[in-house]
């Protein structure tokens, strides 16, 4: 996600003031990113720029932002339109592939059943088995269709005697929290879904975990040590050796250092401490290291039961029917021929691909179950504490709850108001309480 898409998501719509720490903070942003979008977004919309006493510099935001944005940038409502239009783009394609299953199984079912009729009334000894074919032929629509609406006819019956037409409507084409129901899933979905699986599962994983990070941060006074953190880490296999599980922790806290512009101290007793004075930080009153970050497992679809039952009947058919509708099709028909090609083709496609993913999406799970059991390993290791690590996270605790408890800094400069009343104010506000 682009870096203003991401802050205004986080100032949303009702205003707010806030520092280049507390936006690094929520976002998971880096503080190199946030201050000059920050400052592009103050600009665009006229907002105000305040500086405290300790120099932080604080951006107020007016309420409706995104809207207020839109309405000043042709550029950015041109960007919009672009999106909402790669949007419907991509639900077309989605869609799509389902779209040509019936479509493709449709024609070769008719087409199929008009050369057995020629056939039947031009042959005197084949009818009885050109009719047996024919309602054999039949079924296959009809039980596909079954299959689908078996889906719907649960509800139906505990509300209403018949299927509404919202609810044919989300048979074929609802998305994933496009219906009645957020977790719906239409046919012409579903097929997209068993052929190439729904995405990654952990596509906002990064933008997680630093945020994550950062709320832990903030938590703890923006002081910690590097084991309480490394549960949200990508470290190697926790050692059994404490020192070394030290060691493996300190060394994987450079990314964190860097992005939140921390700074290592060295605690009374010689141990290595990490402050983040850039944070703005809370006391929370807790202990102990982070829960561990989680990354989900790949699913094979979204589809429901009958979809995929339906999806494997559909392909199935049309491998069979395909074939004999090649054979049966006179030559002075060749777009019939070509039609029964590419309906094997595509029927190849739909059975192979899904279970060609299924190494690959096996593969993947494997390597996110063992992260998984690292970072857990990882936080075990920190709720078994030893005494060293104790005194450290008590070191940590104590720097943690000094830097929480500073009263708010005073705003000394406005770029809303006039300079020389605002030296008035200060002048009228008496002296400065000393610390």
């Amino acid at each position: 996600m682009p870096v203003e898409a991401t802050l205004l998501a986080w100032i949303g719509n009702r205003g707010r003031r806030c520092s280049v720490g507390e936006v690094a903070a929520g976002t998971g942003l880096s503080l190199q990113e946030v201050e000059p979008g920050l400052l592009a977004l103050v600009a665009d919309v006229s907002g105000r720029l305040q500086v405290a006493e300790d120099g932080t510099l604080l951006f107020v935001f007016p309420p409706a932002l995104r809207m207020r944005l839109l309405a000043l940038s042709g550029r950015r409502r041109l960007q919009a339109r672009l999106q909402a239009a790669l949007r419907l783009a991509a639900r077309l394609i989605r869609l799509s592939f389902g779209l040509v299953l019936l479509l493709v199984t449709t024609l070769v079912v008719l087409i199929l059943s008009v050369l057995l009729i020629v056939r039947l009334f031009t042959s005197d000894d084949g009818d009885d088995a050109g009719l047996a074919l024919l309602q054999g032929l039949a079924q296959v629509p009809l039980s596909i269709l079954d299959l689908l609406v078996s889906g719907i006819r649960a509800p139906a019956r505990q509300g209403s005697a018949s299927v509404t037409p919202q609810q044919l409507w989300s048979l074929l084409w609802d998305l994933p929290g496009e219906g009645a129901d957020p977790a719906s899933l239409g046919f012409l979905s579903a097929v997209f879904s068993i052929l190439f699986g729904d995405g990654d599962p952990n596509a906002r994983f990064e933008p997680q975990r630093w945020r994550r990070i950062g709320a832990f941060l903030r938590q703890r006074g923006g002081v910690v040590i590097a084991e309480d953190l490394a549960p949200l880490l990508d470290l190697p296999d926790c050692p059994s050796d404490p020192d070394r599980r030290r060691d493996l922790a300190d060394a994987a806290m450079l990314p964190v250092l860097l992005r939140f512009d921390g700074r290592p101290e060295v605690s009374e007793d010689g141990d290595l401490i990490y402050g983040f004075p850039s944070l703005p930080a809370r006391a929370a009153g807790v202990d102990g290291p982070v829960p561990p970050l989680r990354e989900r497992a790949f699913r094979f679809s979204r589809a429901g039961a009958g979809q995929r039952l339906a999806y494997g009947l559909t392909a199935g058919a049309l491998l069979v029917l395909a074939p004999w509708l090649l054979a049966i099709t006179p030559a002075w028909l060749p777009p019939v021929a070509w039609l029964a090609r590419f309906a094997i083709g595509y029927a190849l496609l739909l059975l192979l691909l899904p279970l060609a993913r299924l190494p690959l999406q096996h593969w993947r799970n494997r390597a996110i179950a063992a992260r998984n059991r690292r970072r857990q390993a990882w936080a075990q290791a920190a709720r078994n504490a030893d005494p060293q690590l104790k005194r450290r996270r008590a070191a940590a605790r104590r720097l943690g709850a000094t830097e929480a408890g500073r009263p708010a800094p005073r705003v000394v400069y406005d770029s809303g108001r006039d300079l020389l009343v605002q030296s008035i104010d200060d002048l009228d506000a008496g002296p400065r309480p000393t610390a």
